[in-house]
């Protein structure tokens, strides 16, 4: 199994690259942590809250563990300003003919 994190690259960053394409244009960005940051702790406390899938397979264990302690440590992230949940939209850019 294997269990990575995505690139990370700024939310400004990733809007460049959109822009570079030239096949987007009215590309925006907006950070969404203030009302996304809940929603960190809220998924650790539903697995707490039902916690059948762990208890039928022990061998969970450590992968809920992990899961745990990442979601944590991301919360944390984004509450200190070290990661941001962003959000982009844009438009198709006209076919050129």
């Amino acid at each position: 199994e294997e269990w990575a994190h995505p690139y990370f690259i700024s939310i400004q960053d990733y809007a460049l690259l959109l822009k570079g394409t030239a096949r987007m244009e009215a590309v925006g960005t907006d950070d969404w942590t203030p009302q996304t940051i809940a929603s960190w702790r809220h998924s650790i406390w539903v697995g707490a809250w039902d916690p059948w899938p762990v208890f039928s397979k022990p061998r969970i264990w450590y992968k809920t563990l992990r899961d745990i302690i990442c979601l944590e440590r991301m919360r944390r992230a984004f509450g200190v300003g070290l990661m941001q949940y962003g959000m982009i939209k844009g438009t198709k850019a006209a076919k050129k003919r």
